[in-house]
């Protein structure tokens, strides 16, 4: 029976990250069949347990305490009992260290990794892929952003890890530029867009929230109104970064919404990073930025205003997203997920992910900082979207079999990898 390992990406929190860990696995199943089996390591097992009981995945840990302690030791366990041919003793070894060993590959679903300017998170970046490479499971980099590598100690470890990849896929143009400038011609490289262009309902495995239908009501009876329905996803990583600048986004984000209710539209609040209603702190957790928001805005604006205040899963984001006339998104998956849906989208993000994306559907002038909190820019692009909302559906509908067609040449190599 064949398995595969996935890890950095989780069923629970970033609901960017449940689509691509949803549709891999949905993916590989269709192309693979029903013999395949799924091991998941999550940071977050417990919470990911309760919402997905697939038969075909189980779901181990990937904390940072777990990796350090349990896998990268459990790996060169497993790896030296394995020389002294002591097999025996490899099966008292932890669970998670068995199943990964007996995996035909480890893919990474990180959505960005080893890049200059977040040495904090290089430990994490290596703790995923290490202990597969310590017990030889060949590991594929799903596509995702990476670079550049100019700072160190990135550009070392990139070139000592990266380079023992079986397999990287560079998520854009740019992404393929770094890599390309790290590891030259001897490097198993290539482009392949974004696992979440693949994504279908039918592949989400998490538990829906319940309510969407009455909110998706809601935003309806605006539309009947004469109400164009713009869609606000907000994310608390440009939260973060604008309070360290000294602003106050959330009061930003209700001033944006007053302004856009003034101008006769209405409003979908949506997260994209839920992590349930009493969780208060703000990783892979939009919630309380929501409600921080929503608390802010006048009654009189409030009424023109859906707030989608649960922890819904990609699906339900999906719903969404297709029930708005446009958007405006600070989290990757959100913009992703509106171009599957063929809605136009401007976005304010935060590194090149977002623009190597969004030129492949000629929407590179609707990306800019969302750090720069700027609101005349953003009420005119927004406008701007709706009077071109017609042409612009247009482009990117026409591009998208061709994404679609790159983000699968990803699952032709793992395939052919499982094969083997």
């Amino acid at each position: 029976m064949n398995s595969v390992a996935i890890i950095a990406a989780t069923f629970h929190g970033n609901r960017g990250a449940e689509a691509m860990l949803s549709t891999t696995i949905g993916v590989l199943a269709d192309r693979c069949g029903p013999q395949m089996r799924f091991e998941v390591f999550s940071y977050y097992p417990e919470a990911d347990r309760e919402l997905v009981s697939d038969a075909r995945v189980r779901i181990f840990s990937s904390t940072p305490a777990y990796l350090v302690l349990v896998l990268v030791p459990g790996a060169l366990l497993h790896r030296l009992l394995g020389g002294l041919r002591l097999h025996r003793l490899q099966g008292l070894l932890p669970a998670s260290v068995r199943a990964l060993a007996r995996s035909r590959a480890l893919l990474c679903l990180a959505g960005v990794s080893f890049i200059d300017g977040r040495a904090k998170f290089l430990p994490f970046n290596i703790a995923t892929i290490w202990p597969a490479m310590i017990l030889r499971v060949p590991v594929v980099k799903m596509s995702q952003a990476m670079g550049p590598f100019r700072s160190w100690p990135n550009r070392p470890l990139a070139n000592l890890f990266l380079g023992r990849c079986h397999r990287l896929h560079t998520r854009g143009a740019v992404s393929q530029d770094h890599v390309a400038s790290l590891l030259g011609p001897r490097g198993n490289y290539g482009r392949s867009d974004d696992v979440a262009f693949l994504f279908e309902a039918r592949f989400c495995l998490s538990t829906p929230a319940p309510g969407l239908d009455g909110h998706l009501a809601a935003l309806q009876v605006l539309r009947d109104r004469g109400r164009p329905i713009i869609g606000l996803c907000p994310s608390a990583v440009i939260a973060r970064r604008a309070a360290e600048g000294g602003h106050d986004y959330p009061g930003w984000m209700a001033g944006l919404i007053d302004e856009l209710v003034g101008l006769g539209h209405g409003v979908a609040l949506f997260p994209n990073a839920t992590r349930g209603r009493g969780e208060t702190r703000l990783h892979n957790n939009d919630l309380p930025l929501l409600r921080g928001i929503l608390t802010r805005l006048e009654p009189a604006v409030a009424e023109a205003v859906v707030g989608f205040e649960e922890g819904w899963n990609a699906g339900q984001i999906h719903r969404i997203l297709g029930a708005c006339d446009v958007h405006a998104v600070s989290r990757f998956h959100a913009m992703v997920g509106a171009l599957v849906v063929g809605v136009p989208v401007l976005v304010m993000g935060w590194s090149h992910k977002y623009l190597e994306v969004m030129e492949r559907f000629g929407q590179a002038d609707m990306v800019f900082d969302g750090a720069d909190l700027d609101r005349p820019r953003t009420v005119a692009l927004i406008q701007q979207l709706l009077t071109e909302r017609a042409d612009r559906r247009v482009r990117i509908v026409a591009a998208l079999p061709d994404v679609k067609a790159l983000a699968s040449l990803q699952f032709d190599a793992v395939q052919d990898l499982l094969a083997l």
